[in-house]
């Protein structure tokens, strides 16, 4: 088989650059290879309205099945590369054959990470339609779901279970929640919130070993359960890269146009680890937005173009009746200030984080369009904000006014 354009992997960041290369380059030859069985579909949903059975198979899938059958695209699932010659541009997939290409891209993304715990066997992990198909199937006959990790999957299905009508605890082995995403002040007030909603919360302890219905804690606690999800995050997939001798280091190092170390290859979304020009540190970012955004540019630059990376980090949630967004730097700040109403009930606020007088990230939930389009901008062209620390307080005040 030979193509213009090779994509490897079918999640956000490979469905994004599919798109994008059709309306580039219609009159290339374009194959992409998966190693799910599905055409590409949305991952957000699988934690929320999917899993709750709000909404339906087939609205996960971005396009119908009619939208691949193209005379210059080739869709090849329940297959993956194993290895790529970098000196030839050729491809070896999993059944043997092999694909020439002129240029490819790697999303392989990445898989959860798994604990090896005595008694966890059948522990449930989230990361395909499969496993959310599994996790529904398991809510419909539990009454007491154990989850380990309160990162945002971990968070998201324990909100999905509790609406379910699930007992649902979390266990946690930092002190508090989201401790790599938000401080503890931050965190508490969140946590107040999901346990208002009924969700239950074990912190500074660890999964042990499961014996039987029951599960032990390395604090020796005793917790019935006849459900266990483990979400502690996710492992890249970067045995394909490693194996065809694409550097590698948490991730596929990749410069600022997406080009791993071998020529005319490229990474996108999670797999990624990206020069971040405002931070002025490499990192690897597991979100949609970055995901869509890494997967499109990669494919302009596939296609000719030299555009660089330029793109603030974003994350969005959705958790009960909260909605939750973040952009930028939420770790590293100097001081931050709260707009609107920071308490656990209702919560309606952004928590802005300022280093060197200027605005870096921040925390919103439940906020208006427009203040979240200002933080956005005001982030991206760094404006000096330090002597109006008292106006991003005010409500009142349009944050659109700090950019003029």
């Amino acid at each position: 088989m030979k193509c213009d354009y090779l994509i490897i992997g079918s999640g956000i960041a490979g469905y994004n650059a599919l798109k994008e290369l059709l309306q580039l380059k219609p009159n290339s030859k374009i194959i992409m290879v998966s190693s799910d069985k599905y055409y590409p579909y949305d991952r957000p949903p699988l934690s929320k309205d999917y899993l709750r059975g709000k909404l339906e198979k087939d609205m996960l899938f971005f396009e119908s099945d009619d939208f691949y059958k193209r005379d210059n695209l080739e869709v090849i699932l329940n297959k993956s590369v194993e290895r790529i010659d970098t000196s030839s541009k050729e491809a070896i997939l999993s059944d043997g054959n092999t694909i020439s290409f002129n240029k490819a891209l790697i999303t392989t993304g990445g898989r959860p990470r798994k604990l090896n715990i005595p008694g966890s066997e059948n522990a449930l992990y989230l990361r395909t339609l499969d496993d959310s198909d599994k996790i529904r199937e398991a809510a419909s006959k539990s009454k007491n779901a154990l989850i380990i990790g309160a990162g945002f999957i971990g968070i998201e299905v324990a909100s999905s279970l509790t609406t379910l009508g699930v007992k649902t605890t979390v266990v946690e082995v930092m002190p508090y929640i989201w401790n790599t995403f938000v401080d503890e002040k931050v965190s508490r007030v969140i946590q107040q919130y999901l346990e208002s909603k009924g969700i239950s919360f074990i912190l500074n302890d660890s999964l042990k070993e499961i014996q039987g219905k029951n599960a032990i804690t390395s604090n020796s606690r005793r917790l019935e359960t006849d459900m266990l999800l483990i979400a502690v995050g996710i492992t890249p997939n970067v045995e394909l890269a490693k194996e065809s001798g694409i550097q590698v280091d948490n991730g596929v190092i990749v410069n600022e146009y997406l080009e791993t170390s071998a020529k005319d290859i490229y990474a996108a979304g999670d797999i990624a680890n990206i020069f971040d020009p405002r931070e002025g540190r490499r990192k690897r970012i597991e979100h949609w937005n970055n995901a869509e955004y890494t997967g499109k540019l990669a494919a302009r630059n596939m296609a000719g173009n030299r555009e660089a990376y330029n793109f603030i980090s974003s994350i969005w949630s959705d958790i009960f009746d909260i909605h939750i967004e973040s952009a930028g730097e939420t770790r590293n700040y100097d001081e931050y200030v709260i707009r609107g109403k920071f308490e656990s009930q209702r919560p309606r606020f952004s928590v802005i984080y300022l280093k060197g007088g200027t605005i870096k990230g921040y925390l919103a939930i439940n906020r208006n369009v427009k203040e979240i389009v200002a933080l956005n901008k005001l982030i991206q062209k760094q404006v000096e904000v330090s002597s109006k620390k008292d106006k991003l307080v005010e409500e009142s005040f349009d944050l659109q006014k700090l950019l003029t």
